[in-house]
């Protein structure tokens, strides 16, 4: 195998235009930093970090706090499958537990019949039980297994009232 080996440049020195020959290229300049540079900038970076954090805290509370609201929907959702009249007798102490959750114990056991209706309808202002179901809640305490007069609309306007006051009932903790 024979090696060429060349010592002449690849052109002569008069290559290209003459006038570029004694032409600097400029350096590009350093990359511009995308960080705040003054501190006003940088206090208002943190102080928007700080509502945001602050915001996402706020949220994850009130979702726990709403944790019964879930919990009472998801058995209300579960049990609405059935037609049994057992279903429907557990209606009020669901209410009664739901209730329990969002205020203050002194403030719900001494309440029954008419006060615990107007009570409901007091706390959250979609509902009416009062009008659309009176005494149905009290009624279905007392009842046997096997209601003669048992009236599914009627059972099944009270459960849109309760899925409503679970909804949307102001707790006292808001």
């Amino acid at each position: 195998m024979i090696e060429i080996v060349t010592t002449q440049p690849p052109f002569d020195k008069p290559w290209g235009n003459y006038l570029l020959e004694k032409i600097v290229e400029t350096q590009a300049p350093e990359s511009i930093s995308w960080l705040p540079q003054t501190l006003g900038w940088k206090l208002l970076v943190i102080a928007m970090l700080f509502v945001l954090i602050r915001k996402i805290y706020h949220a994850y509370k009130n979702y726990q706090q709403n944790a019964y609201r879930r919990y009472a929907l998801a058995w209300l959702k579960e049990c609405q499958k059935s037609n049994d009249f057992t279903f429907y007798k557990q209606l009020p102490s669901l209410l009664k537990k739901t209730a329990l959750s969002a205020y203050k114990r002194t403030e719900i056991s001494h309440l029954t019949g008419t006060q615990w209706e107007y009570w409901l309808d007091q706390q959250c202002q979609q509902t009416n039980f009062a009008t659309i179901c009176p005494n149905i809640l009290h009624q279905l305490a007392y009842m046997p297994n096997n209601p003669d007069s048992f009236n599914t609309e009627q059972y099944q306007a009270l459960l849109a009232q309760i899925t409503l006051w679970i909804k949307h009932h102001r707790g006292s903790n808001a």
